[in-house]
């Protein structure tokens, strides 16, 4: 066994040790409101010490990446399954349960699916008069459908380490996908995913992130939507037909619709209305995921975060904090640029911030708890986090150690 393998171990041993009935876990803490999820990766459930944390603290686990359509199935007839079946087997042999995630998103997205292929599975090229190839230049994009890095990264992201500017490729000119061609790739990348992990996932996130960001309430009804290449051939129909066809994989399965921002006015009406129009034409949502990306300032205000829960639950009896975390800075969402904290320092008042932000939201989301099933912190400690460690905006520091901050939201009062 190598060296660092030990000594992780010898601290799992430690922790679980340290950790008696007097010392409750998160889960342990909520077991009364609802599930305590995390989102984790491969490497996460590997490692005993991490591996300890999850199983002392959460009841719920989320695969952060290695689900995702551009992930697990990045060409026509390839499956990247190991990754996933690593994190549901750690799941399967510890009797947890999994939120999946995703099956159809506009990034890390399984893009082949929009391009014609032939009977043996390959894209059909474009050809000019003459017989020739038709070639076009763009993007050179890395694994995950961001240029040049995997992983969750909000659209224009910082590029790590001062990488340049993405560089431009020429590449063949495929034939497009017509609509039913789209769909037929679609609905058998749905039916695959969920039958494979239908014993271990509870719900599903169907479509992700699928509204605009435009800051218009009254906006009409086509232009809420993020003019994603599956709306620019579809419209909401693909939407609909996701769910549609996961509730078909899965009929046991809660499928929700998750975006981030879901509070704010804007965002919160566009939601609102595509539910309800896609529900009342058969589209099976059954909940709604309002992922948790805020700062430890104005976002999301306290009353606005309340207002969108009493909205959703107009429509749906199920809703779940899906990417929950709190950084320090005054960036927030999740398709927005961001600063990952460096030179941030996290002094003893922007703690205290935080703390407060924390207190308030649990308390609302346990004010609703009769329809509030998870809340689910976006990765294991600020080491792991998206966001960067230099915005502390997790429960666990970056060497897994607990936070002050986690005794706020463990050791809450409990109203009488």
């Amino acid at each position: 066994m190598k060296r660092f393998s030990i000594i992780a171990l010898i601290a799992a041993v430690a922790f679980l040790s340290a950790c008696g009935p007097k010392d409750p876990g998160l889960k342990d803490a909520y077991k009364k409101y609802f599930k305590i999820g995390v989102a984790v990766t491969e490497r996460n459930v590997a490692d005993s010490l991490q591996a300890a944390i999850i199983l002392k603290e959460f009841n719920s686990v989320t695969a952060e990446n290695c689900m995702k359509p551009g992930e697990i199935h990045p060409q026509a007839g390839v499956w990247n399954f190991e990754k996933a079946d690593a994190i549901a087997n750690f799941c399967r042999e510890h009797g947890i349960k999994m939120r999946g995630h995703n099956l159809v998103w506009h990034s890390q997205f399984a893009t082949w699916m929009f391009t014609k292929h032939d009977e043996n599975g390959n894209p059909v090229v474009e050809r000019d008069a003459k017989g020739d190839t038709v070639w076009v230049e763009r993007p050179a994009f890395g694994r995950g459908g961001f240029p040049g890095f995997g992983g969750q990264r909000p659209n224009g992201g910082a590029r790590p380490n001062g990488a340049p500017a993405v560089q431009v490729t020429k590449v063949p000119k495929y034939v497009a996908a017509s609509k039913q061609e789209f769909y037929d790739s679609l609905r058998v990348h749905i039916n695959t995913v969920v039958n494979r992990y239908k014993d271990v996932i509870y719900c599903w996130d169907v479509v992700n992130e699928a509204m605009s960001d435009a800051n218009n309430p009254d906006a009409p009804y086509e232009d809420m939507f993020r003019k994603s290449q599956a709306y620019q051939l579809c419209g909401d129909e693909f939407i609909k037909n996701a769910f549609i066809w996961a509730h078909e994989a899965d009929p046991n399965a809660g499928l929700f619709y998750n975006d981030y921002s879901a509070w704010t006015p804007s965002k919160r009406t566009y939601i609102y209305k595509m539910v309800k129009k896609l529900q009342s034409e058969g589209a099976p949502i059954t909940g709604i995921g309002m992922q948790g990306h805020y700062n430890i300032f104005d976002n999301p205000t306290l009353e606005d975060f309340e207002t969108a829960i009493k909205m959703y639950l107009e429509l749906v009896d199920d809703i779940q904090i899906t990417e929950f975390d709190i950084r320090i800075n005054e960036e927030a969402g999740g398709g927005l640029q961001f600063s990952r904290g460096e030179g941030q320092v996290y002094t003893e008042e922007i703690q205290q911030k935080q703390a407060k932000k924390y207190e308030d939201l649990f308390e609302i989301m346990r004010k609703y708890s009769k329809n509030i099933s998870s809340v689910t912190f976006w990765n294991l400690s600020d080491r792991d986090s998206w966001l960067g460690a230099n915005n502390y905006p997790l429960l666990f520091d970056s060497e897994y150690q607990r936070k002050p901050v986690y005794y706020t939201v463990r050791d809450f009062k409990k109203k009488k």
